[in-house]
């Protein structure tokens, strides 16, 4: 599949969003689901991989990289019957440790021949089949959005800027009452979503890598992600019609939306 850099039309929205699998066109894609995990989200993760387990693609994988402190989580979900392995923290900011699991889940995904990389952060919950609508747009980088936020506070984890200064990434995320007006039903190109519900094609896969940057401590590697993507040329796109249920350990999930 070519790489467009076009990626700006119109989509449908939410009133189109069931999308059978039998509407792809050909052979299905090859995805895998690649989610770093960590023992901070014990709270949540059977419920989530109860959930994943339930999503309808039929040609989807599930690898996992657990970057816990030690390796007993990682057992633990081994116990389970889920493909995972541990990523040790070696002392390492968590954005760093957190750029190597994304790696090696970058290293098994290439290294098996897979289509499409549906990163999933192990705390959001999306639609059943929203790897199907996804697909549908035949594009390299598309997201789906969720709120990171509640309340008065409300917040998209989507990026509209950035500002470049000797390595340093700056983002203006969009404010409480732009994040609800943005949320049209389109599909749309922002600087840089959040990579927490996210499909990207093999060819880009192949062309960046997850990355930090020490002399910007604070930024995780998302930004970095979609920093990179765009000075390819692509622009990634946002469907501003779907949302994940995000379950955050202070506030469980966003039920005053």
């Amino acid at each position: 599949m070519q790489i467009e850099n076009n990626q700006t039309k119109d989509a449908p929205g939410v009133s189109n969003f069931t999308f059978p699998v039998s509407q792809l066109n050909g052979s299905l894609p090859r995805v895998l689901l690649a989610a770093p995990i960590s023992r901070n989200k014990e709270y949540v993760l059977k419920e989530w991989l109860q959930h994943i387990s339930g999503l309808s693609y039929p040609a989807l994988d599930i690898f996992l990289v657990d970057n816990s402190p030690d390796d007993d989580f990682h057992q633990k979900v081994l116990s389970w019957g889920y493909r995972c392995v541990h990523c040790p923290q070696q002392g390492k900011r968590a954005t760093e440790f957190i750029a190597d699991s994304q790696n090696l889940l970058r290293a098994y995904f290439l290294e098996h021949g897979y289509d499409y990389f549906f990163s999933l952060e192990c705390d959001n919950f999306p639609p059943l089949n929203i790897i199907e609508l996804m697909l549908s747009y035949k594009v390299d980088n598309i997201n789906i959005p969720y709120f990171l936020k509640q309340g008065a506070h409300t917040t998209l984890g989507v990026q509209r800027s950035v500002i470049n200064y000797q390595g340093w990434c700056a983002n203006k995320v969009l404010a409480p009452y732009d994040s609800i007006t943005a949320f049209d039903g389109r599909v749309k190109p922002y600087f840089a979503p959040s990579i927490g519900c996210s499909l990207f094609s093999k060819r880009l896969m192949e062309r960046l890598r997850f990355r930090v940057d020490k002399s910007n401590p604070m930024a995780f590697s998302d930004s970095f992600w979609h920093l990179d993507s765009n000075r390819l040329g692509i622009k990634p796109l946002v469907h501003m019609g779907v949302l994940c249920e995000h379950h955050r350990f202070t506030w469980k999930h966003n039920r005053d939306i």
